[in-house]
């Protein structure tokens, strides 16, 4: 029984010595020596400490602002053309050309629709109220009527009432006009003077 109990004590206090690596080296700083015994070199401190500076400026770093996003801003120029056509939804209206004649000063609208209701005949023209450079209305009540099966483009022009200057007028800042109940407006149309 004292036997079993002085190995068992023996086996307890070998477990309880780290282990050490018996092994013979000429270099005093071998690593492997060194961990065995548990201590380390100057340099392995300098590294460690550098780490460790490292690792708390990171952690200590304010975050820096993120820039901010410009917000985007659309420019529109005063001169570029606008269609208004509140009837978009049954309706489609493409200008083809605004044609001057310098010899008659006379402006003529061509312009295609596509009606995408049900078969009717449409008027086109109704209320015709145009603006010159020069601050003149020029205004007519004259309409034309067209048969406009469902989706199929008509082709059509109206004739600006009036005289217009061609060397002072070279967009009309505003024409607007009826196709049916809906008031098509188009602004800064530039003139084709031929």
């Amino acid at each position: 029984m004292k036997k079993i109990f002085y190995l068992v004590i023996a086996v307890l206090l070998l477990s309880a010595i780290p282990e050490i690596s018996f092994a013979q080296s000429n270099d005093p700083f071998d690593n492997e020596t060194l961990k065995a015994t548990g201590t380390t070199t100057k340099r392995e401190k300098k590294v460690d400490r550098k780490k460790k500076v490292e690792t708390e400026e990171v952690t200590t770093a304010k975050p820096q602002p993120q820039p901010q996003p410009k917000p985007v801003v659309e420019e529109v120029k005063v001169n570029d053309m606008v269609v208004s056509n509140p009837c978009d939804e049954w309706l489609d209206f493409e200008l083809v050309s605004l044609v001057g004649s310098r010899g008659s000063q006379t402006v003529k609208l061509t312009a295609k629709i596509t009606n995408h209701k049900s078969n009717k005949r449409m008027y086109v023209g109704g209320n015709f109220i145009a603006y010159d450079s020069e601050g003149e209305e020029h205004r007519t009540g004259y309409y034309s009527g067209y048969d406009m099966l469902t989706d199929i483009t008509v082709k059509f022009s109206l004739d600006v009432p009036g005289k217009i200057n061609p060397a002072k007028t070279k967009v009309m800042p505003v024409i607007s006009f009826n196709i049916d109940d809906c008031r098509i407006e188009l602004r800064n149309v530039p003139i084709d003077w031929k």
